[in-house]
């Protein structure tokens, strides 16, 4: 079984709004893209970790296929709520994509090579730069869990690089992150 963990838990301070509901250019919610994308690549569980001040908002709206985790202090940073999203999976997960919900625009087959992929730890690329979401292999949860909140993922990355798969993808949605309030402007034009 593989599980996508949306992370949707943080402020938005720099767009002003919840990032969870922007809306595509096509009308959906981001958080409403990625699940559909997850769902339909191959993810047998859809997590979406939401928090303070905005995850009540964002609960009332969720996808039929989501199921909700809360981190009660997103301000501990991204970290802390994979470390909640990871906690909520149920035994029989193999793997899960960690997917910012601020990256709604990776491609169907892009999440799908992640799903079917075997490695650990696989990063998509494109263009020569990591993306989103990340592929974790359930050998990795436990360490996740005790990572320190300051170096985040990068810790894990860092500390298995000769396992990390590298995975070039043609898909430039990996990158695609939308931050601020111009960045959202760039993907409606």
């Amino acid at each position: 079984m593989i599980a996508a963990v949306v992370l949707a838990a943080g402020a938005s301070t720099r767009m002003g709004e919840p990032k969870a509901l922007l809306r595509t250019p096509d009308g959906r919610r981001y958080v409403d893209a990625i699940a559909e994308t997850a769902v339909a690549a191959g993810c047998d569980q859809v997590v979406v970790v939401l928090g303070p001040p905005h995850g009540e908002s964002i609960r009332g709206v969720l996808p039929a296929a989501a199921t909700a985790a809360w981190n009660a202090e997103p301000a501990r940073g991204m970290l802390s709520s994979v470390q909640a999203g990871i906690a909520a999976l149920p035994p029989g997960v193999a793997a899960a994509l960690i997917w910012p919900v601020d990256i709604p625009f990776v491609e169907i087959a892009t999440a799908r090579m992640l799903v079917v992929h075997d490695g650990t730890i696989v990063v998509p690329v494109h263009n020569a730069r990591g993306g989103h979401p990340l592929r974790v292999a359930r050998a990795h949860f436990a360490e996740i869990m005790t990572l320190d909140p300051a170096r985040g993922l990068k810790a894990l990355i860092d500390a298995h690089a000769t396992e990390v798969v590298r995975l070039p993808v043609a898909d430039g949605g990996v990158l695609v992150d939308v931050d601020t309030p111009d960045d959202y402007a760039r993907t409606r034009a």
